[in-house]
């Protein structure tokens, strides 16, 4: 009879006896967030771990392959460069 009077004013009683403002279930339900969330950023950490390795490998592999096609540009002959041009750009 007390805990119902307690509980229509908010209050309850948790496993140990003690009053709290907050039902049991919720408090359940938010150390259960809690760490969902925790969880969630964690991962969240790791995703951007990976794509940020996979853009300095993009970044890496696009300079290696400008340069290559400067190292043609510049080894091919004057006829060739002016087709070399053409295929590359237009």
């Amino acid at each position: 009879m007390a805990k119902d009077i307690l509980g229509e004013a908010g209050l309850h009683f948790d496993e140990l006896n003690k009053l709290r403002v907050l039902d049991p279930e919720v408090t359940q339900q938010t150390i259960e967030l809690k760490e969902e969330c925790k969880d969630f950023v964690d991962k969240i950490g790791q995703f951007q771990k990976i794509v940020g390795g996979l853009i300095e490998l993009v970044d890496q592999l696009a300079k290696e392959a400008e340069n290559e096609k400067m190292k043609i540009l510049i080894t091919s002959g004057p006829l060739n460069l002016l087709n070399l041009y053409q295929s590359l750009f237009l």
